[in-house]
């Protein structure tokens, strides 16, 4: 999960479209960023899901030690992840948006 948040912070983190604007071949970069965040979100929905085993088994299962606190931790988990898949979604429609016009531009000449 480190690694998907790690990621996801570095992508925030810089400006997606300014990127695609100024790259050499924005439609090729807009692909790029695309595949990268389609790979991540596919991540995040595997994570998600092993997130949710585990909190089915602290539910099954309340003999395990401290199992409220795991619980708790792994549900705020999960609510993070979930926050990240939606932003990735958001993302991966914008760039899905700049390709359509790259392309459409690119049409016209």
């Amino acid at each position: 999960m480190a690694s998907i948040l790690n990621r996801y912070e570095n992508i925030m983190s810089t400006n997606v479209c300014g990127m695609i604007e100024f790259a050499e071949d924005p439609m090729k970069m807009a692909r790029h960023l695309s595949h990268h965040m389609e790979d991540d979100l596919s991540k995040t929905k595997r994570e998600g899901a092993e997130l949710i085993a585990e909190i089915e088994k602290l539910e099954d299962n309340k003999s395990v030690p401290n199992a409220e606190a795991l619980l708790i931790a792994k549900k705020a988990e999960l609510m993070k992840l979930h926050e990240i898949h939606e932003k990735l979604n958001d993302q991966i429609q914008q760039i899905t948006a700049i390709r359509a016009a790259i392309y459409e531009a690119a049409r016209k000449k």
